[in-house]
C-alpha cells in the first residue's frame, strides 16, 4: 500500500514562449508539509495552482487521492464535473484572502458548505463556528472582513478552506502580505495544522518557518527542481549553487 496522497508527473505550462514548469514530477506523503521555495518567477504559485486546477497543465499528470487527470495532446478533456469533483479534493488559501467583504466571518466560511454541499444553514453555521474556534476566532464570527486585521482575515480564509474537508492544504504565500507583527498569529494555525496531520503544500519565504514545520523542502528555479529533501538536506546543507546563492538572501548560515 502506497501513502502517497499527491502524483505530479511530467507537468509542464507555459505561457506564450514562457516555460514556467518545465517536466516537473513529484511525490507527495499523506501527512506531510512540504515547502515549496524558489526565487520570483520559478514556478512555485503555478505549481500550486496546477495542484487546483486553477490553471490547467499544458502537459503531464496530476493525481490527489485517489483521483487524477492528465493533459495534453492527446488526453480527453476533463468534464466540468470531474474538475469541480477534483478541486474539491485540496484548498487553496491565497495571499490576499479572498473573502466575501459583504459577508461576516461566519458567513464565509458556511457559504461553501451552504451553496456547494448543500448542506442545512444550521448545521452549517455551527461546523463554521467550530472551525472558527479552532483558529482562534469565535469571537469574531460576526466580523465583517474590513473590521478584520490581516491575520485575522487570512485565519478566517484556512477556517473557509477547512470547512470543505480537502484532502490537502495548499497555501501560496498566506503570510506574505500581512505586517510582521502578524505574521506569527497565521503561521501558529499552520503549525497546528502541521501538528494534526493535515497535509499541506506551502510556498513561503519564511525560511525559518519552513525549516521548523516542513518533513519535505523543493527548491525550485526557472521552473525545475533543483533539489528536494529533508529541509536539514535542503535548507542547512544544501547541494547545489543555485540553492545556497537562494538561501543567503535570507542570512541563512549554510
Amino acid at each position: 500500500m502506497t501513502n502517497t496522497i499527491i502524483e505530479i508527473k511530467n507537468l509542464k505550462k507555459s505561457f506564450g514562449d514562457h516555460h514556467i514548469l518545465r517536466d516537473i514530477s513529484l511525490s507527495l506523503q499523506k501527512g506531510s508539509v512540504t515547502t515549496l521555495l524558489g526565487p520570483s518567477g520559478s514556478g512555485k504559485s503555478t505549481l500550486l495552482r496546477c495542484l487546483n486546477l486553477l490553471t490547467i497543465p499544458d502537459a503531464g499528470s496530476v493525481r490527489v487521492g485517489d483521483r487524477e487527470i492528465s493533459f495534453g495532446a492527446g488526453q480527453l478533456q476533463a468534464k466540468s464535473s470531474e474538475m469541480s469533483a477534483f478541486r474539491a479534493t485540496t484548498g487553496m488559501v491565497f495571499q490576499h484572502f479572498n473573502l466575501f467583504p459583504h459577508m461576516t466571518a461566519v458567513q464565509n466560511v458556511m457559504e461553501g458548505l451552504v451553496t456547494v454541499r448543500k448542506v442545512h444553514k444550521k448545521v452549517a453555521r455551527e461546523k463554521a463556528m467550530a472551525l472558527l474556534a479552532r483558529v482562534g476566532l469565535a469571537d469574531r464570527a460576526d466580523y465583517y472582513p474590513g473590521n478584520l486585521s490581516g491575520g485575522q482575515k487570512q485565519r478566517v480564509a484556512i477556517a473557509r478552506a477547512l470547512a470543505m474537508e480537502p484532502a490537502v492544504m495548499l497555501l501560496d504565500e498566506a503570510t506574505s502580505a500581512l505586517d510582521p507583527e502578524l505574521v506569527g498569529e497565521v503561521l501558529a494555525v499552520v503549525r497546528q495544522l502541521a501538528e494534526a496531520g493535515m497535509t499541506m503544500v506551502l510556498v513561503t519565504h519564511e525560511i525559518g518557518f519552513a525549516r521548523e514545520v516542513s518533513d519535505t523542502v523543493v527548491f525550485m528555479r526557472d521552473g525545475v527542481v533543483v533539489e528536494q529533501g529533508a529541509p536539514s538536506a535542503v535548507i542547512d546543507n544544501p547541494k547545489e549553487a543555485a540553492t545556497c546563492s537562494f538561501l543567503m538572501r535570507f542570512s541563512v548560515e549554510i
